[in-house]
């Protein structure tokens, strides 16, 4: 009955541009889409009235509703599937290798729901308490980087009339009416997804479906790392946060489904790297494509990067090299990730290379509080002296336009972390009872928003900033954030000049003791408040780039140095250590 009565009207949705309008018990037309209220309501004619008239009300009850509003039957795995997919469009249009949607992560996928026994296998796993089973289905291969015919394209997919080939969940059984409303999800086995049967392999999840990406990544060696994929998690682009509601609308969710897919924050570096671990471990994944000097994750060329954002001269990548070379983290065995070696390391190639970087500025001009604006004052003279060639860098002037900048970005983060929505435009039901009355609820918000919003004279803008790799950017002859990218630092190089001494014999070693995770890490999360003021600064300042914890960066310092400075083994604890307070 609404597609007759709103076959005429063509106009697009303000807010998601999308033609699909129904009518309410009120006679307003609104988005099925996005449920946005607009003014335009049913015409209705009537004979009795005179010419022109018009009646704004429908009658209730004319369109038949279905009692049993469940959509297509569909399982967890194929919703997870689709979210899938969203991601990795999305990391494609973010400039990743069309490979990674088309063979890398597909594969990888399709070798989970086989080792997981819910698809490709002679032995699909049941669902209990149902009469569906899952159809028997035969992989040729259980490899996990085969050739074979099934991609991306043959996923599930937005349109109603695609037809899943991959994962061909057959629905034979003939459900009762008596049955089907004792089902209380909306998939077929989200009721039953998180217990004992569904719990004795890697149990997929929200947090996990970025381990897949990142896992696609690192194989195929992209420039987009970790703390990349989780930023643009939280800029929003790359669908992760409230995913469910890009579902077809032929896939129904409520009930436990909500909790599967609903997310209410955003997961750590160090969770999304574990978790990584341990699906390819669970996968059997082989020794990972190796890392060399060339590819964008070696630390020789990820520091040109930090270097660049962070606004530090050039020639600091001379003293990186040297710093890389010294401690052999540039190795390939080193970086080669290989997830079934008994020495199996998960490097953490951004956190590694901002580290570096801290150990070269130590090197360079101690960071204790002294010793840097010692530097900093000779290095002014300097320039004084020689106003026309090039610039001496000063420590003391890059500490204070870094500072301010720093200052305005985690302001602006924390507005815009304020600002933030969790909650999505897709009404959530738990039960089908609820329905009718959180649509109805969410109507009238919808409407008394956009009179607030047209009574203050604001509006809203939903176009994305545009994804960048950067959070700063620095011009030449910008006197208020001046660029510090071609300033010298031969002056500080005690075999070139005598005129600034080498501060190397001062090096003070962050943490002279690291225990082990599995002894004791207390240690080595050392307090702020005994930290040099410059040199946490530093550390605030490559966190807040990367979006990791404080202490994490600290603990990479920590570990390098002892790289570096062949601390005795004797230093590291044998044992477990008690605590103290």
């Amino acid at each position: 009955m609404d597609e007759e009565d709103t076959r005429d009207f063509r106009e697009a949705c303000e807010r998601c541009a999308v033609i699909n309008w129904a009518i309410s018990d009120e006679g307003k037309f609104f988005c099925k889409s996005c449920h946005n209220v607009i003014e335009k309501t049913a015409d209705a004619p009537s004979e009795i009235f005179m010419q022109n008239a018009r009646v704004n009300t429908i009658s209730k009850g004319l369109k038949k509703r279905n009692k049993l509003d469940r959509g297509c039957e569909w399982y967890v795995c194929e919703g997870f599937q689709y979210i899938l997919n969203q991601q990795a469009k999305a990391l494609v249009a973010l400039g990743a290798s069309p490979l990674l949607k088309d063979e890398t992560l597909c594969n990888i996928w399709r070798r989970y729901l086989q080792k997981t026994q819910q698809a490709y296998t002679n032995k699909p796993i049941d669902v209990p308490r149902r009469k569906r089973m899952v159809s028997e289905m035969v992989s040729d291969s259980s490899e996990l980087m085969t050739n074979s015919d099934v991609s991306w394209s043959s996923l599930t997919e937005s349109d109603p009339e695609a037809q899943d080939s991959s994962i061909q969940l057959t629905k034979d059984a003939v459900v009762s009416e008596d049955e089907a409303t004792s089902i209380r999800s909306g998939s077929i086995d989200g009721s039953l997804y998180r217990r004992t049967t569904y719990r004795k392999d890697l149990l997929m999840s929200m947090p996990l479906t970025l381990a897949f990406c990142y896992l696609a990544l690192l194989w195929l060696r992209e420039s987009i790392t970790l703390a990349d994929l989780l930023r643009f998690v939280s800029e929003r682009q790359i669908p992760y946060l409230n995913a469910f509601q890009y579902f077809p609308e032929e896939m129904k969710l409520y009930g436990p489904d909500i909790r599967i897919f609903q997310v209410q924050s955003i997961p750590s570096y160090e969770e999304i790297q574990k978790k990584m671990h341990e699906l390819a471990v669970f996968l059997d994944m082989p020794r990972f494509p190796e890392i060399t000097e060339k590819c964008f994750l070696h630390p020789d060329i990820l520091c040109i990067k930090y270097l660049i954002e962070a606004n530090l001269p050039e020639n600091m990548h001379i003293w990186i090299r040297r710093l890389v070379k010294k401690m052999g983290i540039g190795e390939v065995d080193f970086l080669t990730y290989h997830p079934l070696s008994r020495r199996a390391k998960m490097v953490k190639y951004e956190v590694q290379a901002a580290a570096v970087i801290v150990i070269a500025l130590k090197l360079l001009f101690v960071l204790n509080d002294k010793h840097e604006w010692l530097l900093s004052n000779r290095a002014k003279e300097i320039n004084k002296q020689n106003s026309e060639g090039v610039k001496v860098f000063q420590f003391k002037k890059w500490y204070m336009v870094m500072r301010n900048s720093l200052d305005e970005r985690e302001k602006e983060a924390e507005d815009q972390a304020a600002r933030h929505l969790w909650k999505c435009e897709k009404p959530l039901f738990f039960s089908l009872k609820d329905k009718s009355v959180i649509y109805k609820k969410k109507r009238m918000i919808h409407s008394l928003k956009k009179q607030f919003i047209r009574l203050t004279g604001s509006h809203q803008t939903g176009e994305k900033e545009r994804p960048s790799s950067f959070k700063f950017n620095w011009s030449e002859g910008n006197l208020e954030r001046p660029c510090f990218r071609e300033d010298s630092l031969k002056e500080y190089d005690y075999e070139k000049s005598k005129r600034i001494r080498t501060v190397n014999d001062r090096y003070w070693v962050s943490c002279l003791k690291i225990c082990r995770e599995k002894s004791c890490g207390h240690l080595t999360k050392s307090e702020e408040e005994y930290f040099p003021g410059s040199y946490l600064f530093v550390l605030k300042l490559f966190s807040f780039l990367l979006g990791v914890e404080f202490s994490m960066l600290h603990l990479e310092v920590c570990q390098l140095e002892h790289r570096l400075f062949n601390l005795r083994e004797a230093l590291k604890p044998k044992r477990k250590c008690k605590k103290t307070k």
